[in-house]
């Protein structure tokens, strides 16, 4: 799934427990808060998935265009690129994590 040349947001947060990072991640979906990834320059945008296509509830690098990782000589482990950046899609909008921390019940 692909979002081209949307504005830009931020999202994120860090949690304290584990039934927190329930409650705010069951919040992040009623919301309509979608794990994604933004190309800084060009503004192509990515929503997370699972392998089957479905969105995934958390960011995956593996399921995104391999131009957008930097792999391991051996390749077993990536990272992302200097350029590509996590967030999230909210109401159609890309949000960095920082952006997006101020979306979450405190």
């Amino acid at each position: 799934m692909r979002l081209e040349n949307s504005s830009t947001i931020s999202a994120g947060g860090s949690t304290k427990s584990g039934e927190q990072s329930e409650e705010k991640r069951l919040y992040k979906r009623f919301m309509g808060i979608m794990p994604a990834f933004r190309h800084r320059l060009s503004g192509e945008t990515h929503l997370s998935c699972d392998e089957d296509g479905s969105l995934a509830p958390v960011h995956r690098l593996d399921t995104l265009p391999e131009r957008w990782l930097s792999f391991n000589d051996d390749k077993t482990g990536c990272t992302l690129k200097k350029h590509i950046e996590k967030g999230y899609i909210v109401m159609g909008h890309f949000m960095n994590q920082n952006e997006a921390t101020h979306l979450l019940p405190h």
